[in-house]
């Protein structure tokens, strides 16, 4: 068990560490996505949720009862507003669509936005808070480049998730032989010996470990159990025609198709009066079936997240309204449908069948949707504590093969040697990698072409400079040199965060912008973790150097003699 452990750590190490790390950072990827967007405003306040559906009396009684919370109209804040500002700019503008699409805005994702499909082209417009046309967006992947790599590691197709998959099930083997290894549970949670590095790194890994357990293992269940039908499609494919795709059309419940056929209703609306589409897409009509289905079916008002309005142009036209997946583990949203002409309920979603559930369960739990800003905070601690396990892991490995070296054996074996520069390319790549991808967002001019991919790139330059860095230099050297171009970085995204644009922290402080504001704050903590990293690492450095020039001198004498 030891030796499986052991092996299995130091073969997914690395992988599982640029994993864990992104990973851990995809908890906040709309706050990351804001954040490379200057250009984007608060528009629901965590002290007032402005996308509250509410009727008039209750509406005014809320504003009232919310006066110094709020400071702009009252119009403004709610969602019957973002509503009929969407739907009166699809219909001046997209009359041709096939499909339209309204997104709103949630205290964590400040984006208010409508898009629409004509052909196979895709039209997406952004809203500010007060409904005017943001007129340039930064071209930015913004969290999701975090998100996506998580489990992609930026490989086309489907090969990234396989090698994650595979990941994931090491993982997995590496923590029960882990708990076999640490079978002393107590013990090893109560030790922490000072003095040699390679003692304390032990007692460290084994107590990271301990606090990190349950997390690891529902993090790597939920991470196999997501693409389960993917790495076992032998089932599948022997059951369905389309192996994989018809597993998801079977179990995942979806909406009947649009049919040619004009209900009585439709036909007389549109004889009656000329500009039949104005009257199906009314805001009256639209606003009556929202708040009508929020009143009957959701018992009080929540958030909405999106309307879909399928075949805007046409007699059976569908008003799917979509709520957030902010209030349920399984990360599945109530969906209400309505008829366009006449807002009359029609035939939703079924039921969802127990796999989809128990799938979706495994999604929700994975990305932690539901999480609460305490329980999120708490989900990113142990995601932390899990890279710190990963990174302990490979240190103890290379230290004890170190040590195990006898006295007289100069020349370091090739696995140690390979062991030894990629830890500290892959950790410190990592650490260097990420704040330069956040200063490439605001260095690269705005009107760049391909900008997204270009801040991408510089991402994956900088990880190749650290190994070709570590390549050249004596691991000691690495280590020390590399974590002070971490603590440059930080800093200067902390400064850079500042200055460009200034406009935007002038204005977060004047609104007290707290998602944005903590950025910097966040920058500067990783700065401060990294100079005392590389203090330590420089006293280290120095004592060898030190130790070094004594051993010699003590050879000399010893010739002389």
């Amino acid at each position: 068990m030891i030796w499986l452990h052991t092996y299995l750590g130091i073969i997914s190490g690395w992988l599982l560490f640029v994993i864990f790390v992104t990973g851990t950072l995809s908890y906040f990827t709309p706050e990351i996505t804001y954040w490379m967007m200057p250009e984007r405003q608060v528009i629901v306040s965590d002290g007032f949720d402005r996308n509250i559906v509410v009727d008039e009396a209750s509406y005014t009684q809320t504003k009232t009862q919310t006066n110094t919370q709020t400071k702009t109209k009252g119009a403004q804040e709610s969602q019957r507003f973002q509503i009929e500002q969407s739907l009166n700019y699809l219909q001046h503008h997209a009359k041709n669509a096939s499909s339209w699409r309204i997104y709103l805005p949630t205290a964590r994702e400040q984006h208010w936005y409508v898009q629409w499909r004509e052909g196979k082209i895709r039209h997406t417009v952004s809203f500010n808070k007060d409904a005017t046309l943001l007129g340039s967006t930064t071209d930015t992947k913004g969290g999701l480049f975090f998100r996506n790599f998580h489990y992609t590691l930026q490989l086309r197709g489907y090969g990234g998730r396989y090698i994650a998959g595979i990941a994931a099930m090491a993982m997995l083997l590496t923590l029960f032989s882990g708990i076999y290894t640490h079978r002393r549970f107590f013990k090893d949670f109560f030790t922490l010996r000072k003095g040699k590095i390679s003692k304390w790194t032990s007692d460290l890994h084994a107590l990271v470990g301990i606090v990190t357990l349950p997390f690891c293992l529902m993090i790597c269940i939920s991470a196999i159990m997501i693409y389960a039908i993917m790495y076992t499609p032998f089932s599948a494919n022997m059951h369905f025609e389309q192996g994989e795709r018809g597993v998801n059309k079977a179990i995942i419940p979806s909406l009947p198709p649009l049919t040619n056929s004009t209900s009585t209703a439709a036909n007389s609306v549109k004889s009656s009066a000329a500009g039949a589409s104005e009257y199906m897409l009314s805001k009256s009509i639209a606003y009556s079936a929202i708040l009508t289905s929020l009143k009957a079916q959701w018992q009080e008002p929540h958030a909405i997240k999106r309307i879909t309005v399928e075949a805007p142009g046409n007699e059976n036209s569908r008003f799917i309204i979509e709520r957030t997946k902010s209030l349920t583990v399984s990360n599945r949203a109530d969906r209400l449908v309505y008829s366009s002409y006449t807002a009359t309920p029609l035939e939703g979603y079924e039921d969802e069948s127990a796999p989809a559930t128990f799938r979706r369960i495994m999604y929700g739990l994975h990305q932690a949707n539901f999480a609460t800003t305490g329980l999120r905070w708490l989900l990113f601690g142990l995601g932390v504590l899990s890279c710190v396990l990963i990174a302990s892991g490979l240190i103890i490995w290379v230290n004890q093969r170190r040590t195990n070296l006898s006295k007289g054996q100069k020349r370091i074996p090739l696995s140690l040697h390979i062991m030894e520069k990629g830890n500290i390319a892959s950790i410190m790549g990592m650490a260097i990698a990420t704040p330069v991808f956040l200063l490439a967002n605001r260095l690269i001019p705005a009107d760049t072409l391909n900008r997204a991919n270009m801040e991408i790139s510089a991402f994956f330059v900088a990880w190749l400079y650290c190994l070709v860095h570590v390549i050249f230099r004596p691991a000691k050297n690495a280590w020390f040199e590399q974590t002070l171009v971490a603590v440059v970085s930080f800093i200067s995204l902390a400064v850079v965060g500042i200055c460009m644009p200034f406009e935007r922290i002038k204005g977060a402080v004047g609104t007290a912008d707290i998602t944005y504001l903590s950025f910097f704050l966040g920058f500067v903590l990783c700065g401060a973790v990294f100079s005392a990293l590389a203090y330590w690492l420089r006293v280290r450095l120095s004592a060898s150097s030190l130790s070094g020039a004594t051993c010699n001198q003590d050879n000399l004498e010893t010739k002389k003699e």
